[in-house]
């Protein structure tokens, strides 16, 4: 999958979706069988994101309409807001991840870099994406295993729960602190990019790797586990 370069930064909420989505399929060549493992853990529907309430709407006709030119309409931003600052650090206490963060970006041929499945890789922060902390969906991807070790860096993803921190160390020496929101499973061939990837009102967090059961036919797992959390919090390094 290619992206245009002119949308590949934050700025193209659309670039990001595109180019994530080609770093979850290539998370998923090896599979357990190489080491007897079980499947990574699958999410339970009780920790899915929450709907949001729909408002009921009131409608009073007018009995004479008066024009009105359009008004470029700006959301308010919902909770606390960092400065840009790239990651370096990612930290899970609930399952047990402590990793580095490297930077994924984008290949020659338009294609986004991926961790190699030859190394016990880190979780990566895709560049084309919001520095976590800064307003819109900042997106993290690590593998579920590798061919060094077998469970890699979020193979427990799909453990976490709604209410579980996400503490994300930054360049300049501050901790983003996030809370998870949801934790949601979906098939790779039915994607909800804008949900995951769309325009936010506040800071927030994009945790995703493969899940499902591994197909040794095709070489790949069918889903996506993906964590949706927010910002909740700052504090020194």
């Amino acid at each position: 999958m290619t992206i245009p370069a002119e949308k590949r930064r934050r700025g193209s909420r659309l670039a990001t979706a595109a180019a994530v989505l080609f770093i979850a399929v290539g998370c998923t060549a090896i599979g357990f069988a190489l080491w007897g493992n079980p499947p990574p853990p699958r999410p339970p529907a009780s920790a899915a994101v929450a709907a949001p309430a729909q408002k009921p709407i009131s409608v009073t006709p007018s009995p004479e309409p008066i024009p009105v030119p359009p008004t470029p309409q700006v959301a308010p931003v919902v909770g606390p807001i960092m400065t840009a600052s790239e990651p370096t650090q990612i930290n899970i206490p609930a399952i047990d991840v402590d990793s580095d963060l490297m930077q994924l970006g984008q290949n020659p041929d338009g294609t986004v870099q991926t961790p190699s499945l030859d190394e016990a890789s880190p979780a990566g922060w895709y560049t084309g994406s919001p520095t976590p902390g800064a307003i819109g969906p900042s997106v993290i991807l690590g593998h579920v295993d590798s061919r060094v070790q077998g469970r890699a860096v979020f193979y427990r993803l799909g453990d976490m729960r709604p209410g579980d921190e996400i503490l994300v160390t930054r360049a300049d020496a501050t901790v983003a602190v996030f809370v998870v929101d949801g934790v949601e499973k979906y098939p790779k061939d039915n994607f909800p990019q804008f949900t995951v990837y769309g325009n936010t009102d506040h800071a927030g967090l994009r945790l995703i790797t493969c899940g499902g059961e591994f197909n040794e036919t095709t070489r790949t797992y069918p889903d996506n586990v993906v964590v949706y959390a927010s910002l909740v919090s700052s504090h020194a390094a």
